[in-house]
C-alpha cells in the first residue's frame, strides 16, 4: 500500500516536535494550506500546536479576505499576519531551523 497524502502534510504529520512543523507551516504554498486547511488545523490540533493553528487562522483569513481598490488585503489584517509570521518564524531560528 502506498501513501497517498501529499508529502508536505506528511512532513507536518510526521514531524518531530513544534519548530519543525512552524517550519513547514512558514514553507507552504497558500494553495496547499487553503485546499488542506482542515487536515492542517487538525494535525497541529492533535500536537497541541496552537501557535500554529493560529497562524493556519490568520494565513487563510488574510487570504480569503476582500481587498481594496488598490488588490490590497485589510491594513490590520495585513499587520497581524506579518506579526503571526514574523513570530513564527523567530521560533524556528531559536533551534537554527527545521525540516
Amino acid at each position: 500500500m502506498t501513501d497517498t497524502m501529499l508529502p508536505m502534510l506528511r512532513q507536518l504529520y510526521d514531524a518531530d516536535g513544534d519548530r519543525a512543523r512552524a517550519d513547514i507551516l512558514l514553507r507552504m504554498p497558500d494553495s496547499v494550506m487553503l485546499k488542506y486547511r482542515g487536515s492542517i488545523e487538525e494535525c497541529c490540533r492533535r500536537a497541541s500546536f496552537e501557535v500554529g493553528l493560529a497562524f493556519v487562522d490568520i494565513r487563510t483569513s488574510i487570504m480569503l479576505a476582500v481587498r481594496d481598490a488598490q488588490g490590497r488585503a485589510p491594513a490590520d489584517l495585513a499587520d497581524v499576519a506579518d506579526k503571526c509570521r514574523d513570530s513564527l518564524a523567530a521560533f524556528v531560528r531559536q533551534s537554527g531551523g527545521a525540516a
